[in-house]
């Protein structure tokens, strides 16, 4: 457990660091800190299955529209959603119940998909992931009733502070490590270069690919409420490609076989978004002022992921986890002659005897 308490120890330091600054810091700190949700909760399917996912902001969607249905103040809902079933216009929850019903709804439809999509990898999996991006924003977009179609939700009120996020940041980063030491985790992982003979092992890849996606899709959820109640609104375009393309960009260039490149991706890309978001309209840090550049942000993310997959697909982290330095006079365990098996994410098969 010390790999995931150093992680989010480190990312409640910097960000305690960092906010103490102007409002426009403050939040930019709270986004990197929901950001990290994000990309743990990525991180959970596509870094244990390798198999790349182009449509998880859905579950962000689906968690966002419901923890801001349940926030919004009923006289409110009662004014924008006057056709909505009367449940919706009726259901209030606080806002920490909000942002988990909205992850477990995420989960449970995620329970729904998982079986087609589990069946499936490669490109087949790709463009099926995209497909439920595509289908989630359509009925975003046409649910008048409920999601007040494009115009999107208003009037929610903004409660997911600094220490809301950071607190479900640290949650989301021990349970993903949990998940990945624990025996799905491993079975998972021995699946992900040769599915052939992990299923010949006894190895059930579509279960375990079920389960990691269940898991995925919930912490994701979270993340999407969480954005929700932070920017008070959300409209089916917030979800979408703009972001998703974000998202995995944080965690490629960080490192997709490792929860230490996750949480690193998040961060420094949040870091380097905003910097150069700044830049478009003109501002450099505060220090210069340039001509505004609309859409240099993307074009420079885009042009640093290119060069990441030429120069260094393994990510920053090289899909190493992060090394905590031995206790002086500590030695290293002796090991039998019998050697251990390691799979492609560093996780060990057969046990080695001290």
């Amino acid at each position: 457990m010390s790999v995931p308490l150093v992680l989010a120890l480190g990312v409640v330091a910097l960000a305690l660091g960092a906010a103490h600054g102007p409002a426009s810091l403050q939040r930019t700190v709270v986004v990197a800190v929901i950001n990290i949700v994000l990309v743990v909760g990525l991180y959970v399917f596509v870094g244990n299955s390798g198999v790349y996912s182009f449509g998880h902001l859905g579950f962000a969607a689906i968690g966002a529209y419901t923890a801001g249905l349940l926030v919004m103040p009923v006289v409110r809902k009662a004014q924008l959603l006057a056709d909505a079933p009367a449940l919706v216009r009726t259901l209030t929850a606080a806002p920490p119940v909000a942002v988990l019903v909205g992850g477990v709804l995420a989960a449970a439809v995620a329970v729904v998909l998982a079986v087609p999509l589990s069946r499936i990898d490669g490109l087949t999996a790709g463009l099926a992931t995209v497909s439920l991006l595509i289908s989630v924003s359509v009925v975003a977009a046409s649910w008048d009733s409920v999601t007040r179609g494009r115009k999107g939700l208003s009037a929610i009120p903004s409660s997911t502070t600094l220490p809301t996020a950071l607190a479900w940041a640290s949650v989301a980063i021990v349970a993903a490590w949990c998940y990945q030491r624990s025996p799905f985790g491993k079975r998972l992982r021995a699946s992900k270069d040769d599915p052939v003979a992990a299923a010949s092992a006894g190895i059930s890849v579509p279960l375990q690919r079920g389960i990691a996606f269940v898991i995925s899709a919930f912490f994701t959820g979270v993340g999407g409420a969480l954005f929700a109640l932070f920017l008070g609104s959300v409209t089916p375009d917030v979800f979408y490609l703009n972001y998703t393309f974000l998202v995995l960009t944080m965690l490629v260039i960080g490192g997709a076989d490792s929860l230490t490149g996750a949480v690193l991706g998040a961060v420094v890309v949040s870091v380097l978004s905003e910097t150069l978001r700044r830049a478009e309209a003109g501002d450099v840090l505060g220090l210069v002022q340039i001509t505004p550049r609309p859409g240099m942000q993307n074009v420079i993310l885009g042009l640093l992921l290119v060069a990441m997959l030429l120069r260094r697909p393994s990510g920053i982290t090289g899909g190493r986890e992060i090394r905590l330095p031995r206790r002086p006079g500590r030695r290293p365990a002796r090991a039998t002659s019998r050697p251990t098996e390691v799979t492609s994410g560093g996780e060990a098969i057969g046990e080695t005897t001290p």
